[in-house]
């Protein structure tokens, strides 16, 4: 199974995507993954699911509507979390702008 395939899988796992997210869907491509993360919503929930309290939810704009001040202030809140308490370097990290754009998204 492609990697981005288990990644969906993994974040329906984790109560972040509802089971029958399009991510799963036979005719899904990568593309369907990178949309679903690209506002930083689920990926800061992704957060507070694994570790309560990571995150502070007051924080996170849950309704971005893909303003890109917006969606970039959720990734860079998700992607400082994961540097902060979660001690991965900024080397490991994609640039915010990379998941926005959907640019390098392997990385």
């Amino acid at each position: 199974m492609e990697e981005w395939r288990q990644c969906g899988r993994w974040l329906i796992d984790c109560k972040v995507l509802p089971p029958n997210h399009r991510v799963v869907w036979p005719s899904a491509v990568v593309f369907d993954l990178a949309q679903a993360l690209r506002d930083g919503v689920l990926l800061c929930q992704l957060l507070h699911n694994l570790s309560p309290g990571s995150v502070d939810l007051k924080d996170i704009n849950f309704r971005p509507q893909m303003s890109q001040f917006l969606c970039l202030k959720n990734i860079r809140t998700f992607l400082k979390v994961c540097h902060d308490k979660f001690g991965l370097r900024n080397s490991d990290l994609f640039d915010p702008f990379d998941l926005f754009d959907v640019r390098d998204f392997g990385k």
